[in-house]
């Protein structure tokens, strides 16, 4: 997240910098405002894009390394630590928690302010936006929405000028309260990036120059209109998500109304964006990805309903249908998912796409076991697995009866003949020395010492025997080896010449597949020269109808605009005898009112004059009463006396 909002920042800060710098002072005010927009829009968004580019891999045989690993874990009898709690950490997030709740907040108490002052207050609702006339105070006119707020004495008086209410009712028709509310919005989210608070200005700022090129494309005078933004009076009853008429009254604002637009110059300063913008993308993107591009397979049937079509990927062990993942087990129920609405004659005909990178060949052998239970496979007579078997080996040729074979026999193996004979040296006899009897031997003794000497010489001619059965065992051996040699080169030579026979057929039917796809690439250049002719055809015929098109539009213009012209002129005039009129009816209510407050001084002061001849009257009267009185009283004292 740190990484996000450093690259976030820095892109921020260097497409506000261009635009300080080359856009600012540039009379494009359309473009400036949705450059300050989209800016915004970007430099959030490229941190977390991943650039990815293919490079091309020449198909191996996958190679399966199988790698021993031993993980060897110590299991020790200390007690295992508990991890400590990160309070910088925690301490970063309240921190965020309050600002984000402080701005909020803010946010809020602005949007019921202007709600209130809405609500409460009179509203005259005009063609384009609503007038809220606000009593009792000085308001500066001033924008929220489609609602202009005035105050409600000088909207009466009818002394609020033109100009600053065609300027308000500027703001409300196109739309300038969304760009600061998305502005604000971003600012509640990342109100710790100071970079906001400028941008939000330079939004506002640019608003006032669109609604001072507007009023001044309404031919009124820029001296007049510049004087009356500066005499204007200020006000601070106005909300902070409202667009005064008086906001940032600078030299910019007064300048900038003054200024010409060059075509070249800001043409030169918007091609500098683009280098601009690339260079942005590759230094603050998330990642660039190199991806290898090894497609192995694929295979297309005939076209019917482009909705009937069935996309298979196969990356490493990543399966796709029709961009939905899925795993071998489920790969049969996802194919009979997408046929389940299909007829049977659809089942034999639709686009069929499969792809595989470096896929295992245990995976596609799996796949193609369980694509055999799906109904698609079953409902093609003709159908094969996912990936098409190897070309089968020619046959072997055959030979008919009655027909010379063009196949060389084997030859016939060696005939052994077994000899009677030795053909050997027979092998010396070993010398064995005689004893000579012993002197004074006995008889007996001397016959057994020849027992002896007969029992030796046996055993010698059996051990003879048992050497001559030994070397005939071995030449049989020996014979034998050499037929097995001779019948396993015939075999060999045979099996050369069924592979050169099926070499030879392999190349024909080649040469044929060569010579149709030769014939199919013709046709196919044909049909594609036929429909470049009726494309040149139809796009000749849209330029004729939109060239006259273009006659009729220009002819109704002209005679719009003479048609206008001479509505505009009548307007004027009739403005013009209104503005006479409304001038002549306020001179007559100026002397009607002058003449009225003169008959109410005089009647007041007559008033005032017959008031105080009453109150002269009613002193004689009460006076007179007290002299009664007083005699009443004399007369009566005198008469008790």
């Amino acid at each position: 997240m740190i990484v996000y909002l450093i690259k976030s920042s820095l892109c921020m800060f260097v497409l506000w910098g261009f635009y300080l710098l080359f856009l600012e002072k540039e009379k494009m005010h359309h473009v400036k405002r949705f450059y300050l927009i989209l800016s915004l829009i970007f430099a959030l968004v490229i941190p977390t894009v991943t650039f990815t580019y293919t490079t091309t891999k020449i198909p191996v045989e996958p190679q399966i390394e199988h790698q021993e690993q031993i993980i060897m874990t110590t299991i020790s009898n200390e007690d295992v630590s508990t991890p400590s709690v990160n309070y910088t950490l925690f301490l970063l997030y309240s921190v965020y928690g309050v600002g984000f709740l402080i701005f909020g907040f803010r946010f809020l108490r602005n949007l019921k302010n202007l709600t209130l002052k809405i609500t409460t207050n009179e509203r005259l609702k005009e063609s384009s936006h609503v007038n809220v006339l606000v009593g009792n105070t000085a308001v500066v006119p001033h924008t929220f929405l489609k609602y202009i707020f005035v105050s409600k004495k000088a909207y009466q008086e009818q002394s609020i000028p033109k100009e600053v209410l065609l300027h308000e009712q500027t703001h409300v028709t196109q739309k300038h309260t969304l760009d600061i509310l998305f502005v604000e919005i971003l600012q509640v989210v990342l109100w710790f990036n100071p970079l906001l608070f400028w941008i939000k200005k330079a939004i506002k700022l640019n608003h006032e120059f669109l609604a001072d090129q507007t009023v001044l494309k309404r031919q009124f005078s820029l001296h007049q209109y510049m004087n009356l933004l500066v005499n204007y009076p200020n006000s601070t009853n106005q909300a902070e998500l409202s667009s005064p008429i008086n906001y940032s009254l600078t030299k910019k604002r007064i300048i900038m109304m003054s200024q010409q637009f060059s075509k070249t110059r800001a043409a030169a300063k918007m091609l500098l964006l683009l280098p601009m913008l690339l260079g942005c993308m590759l230094l603050f993107n998330h990642e660039i990805i190199a991806q290898q591009k090894n497609v192995n397979y694929t295979k297309t049937v005939e076209d019917t309903d482009p909705n009937k079509k069935i996309k298979i990927k196969i990356n490493g062990d990543q399966i796709k249908v029709n961009g939905k993942t899925t795993e071998v087990s489920n790969f049969a129920k996802t194919i009979d998912e997408i046929t389940k609405q299909w007829n049977d004659d659809e089942l034999t005909g639709f686009n069929f796409n499969v792809q595989i990178n470096n896929a295992d060949n245990g995976l596609v052998q799996k796949l193609n076991e369980t694509y055999r239970k799906t109904r698609l496979y079953k409902a093609d007579s003709n159908a094969h697995d996912l990936i098409p078997p190897p070309p089968p080996l020619p046959k072997a040729p055959k030979v008919r009866k009655g027909e010379a074979s063009t196949i060389p026999a084997p030859p016939a193996p060696p005939k052994l003949k077994k000899s009677k004979k030795r053909t050997y040296p027979k092998p010396p006899k070993p010398l064995k020395p005689s004893k000579a009897p012993a002197v004074g031997a006995s008889y007996e003794e001397i016959n057994e010492e020849i027992e002896e000497d007969e029992v030796i010489t046996e055993m010698d001619e059996v051990e003879e025997a048992m050497h001559e059965a030994e070397m005939e065992h071995e030449h049989e051996i020996e014979n034998v080896m050499h037929m097995v040699e001779e019948a396993r080169a015939h075999a060999i030579e045979v099996a050369e010449r069924a592979r050169e026979s099926a070499e030879e057929v392999r190349r024909e039917a080649m040469e044929v597949a060569r010579e149709a796809r030769i014939i199919a690439r013709e046709e196919a250049n044909l049909a594609m020269e036929e429909s470049h002719k009726i494309r040149e055809r139809a796009m000749h015929n849209a330029e004729i109808a939109r060239l006259k098109a273009e006659e009729m539009a220009m002819l109704h213009s002209v005679q719009a605009e003479q048609r206008a012209n001479i509505a505009m002129l009548q307007a004027e005039r009739a403005r013009e005898k209104a503005r006479n009129s409304a001038h002549k009816a306020r001179k007559e209510a100026g002397k009607a009112r002058r003449k009225a407050l003169d008959e109410a001084r005089k009647a007041q002061v007559e008033v005032r004059r017959e008031a105080e001849k009453a109150r002269k009257e009613a002193r004689k009267i009460m006076e007179e009463v007290r002299k009664e009185e007083r005699r009443a009283f004399e007369k009566s004292r005198k008469e008790n006396n």
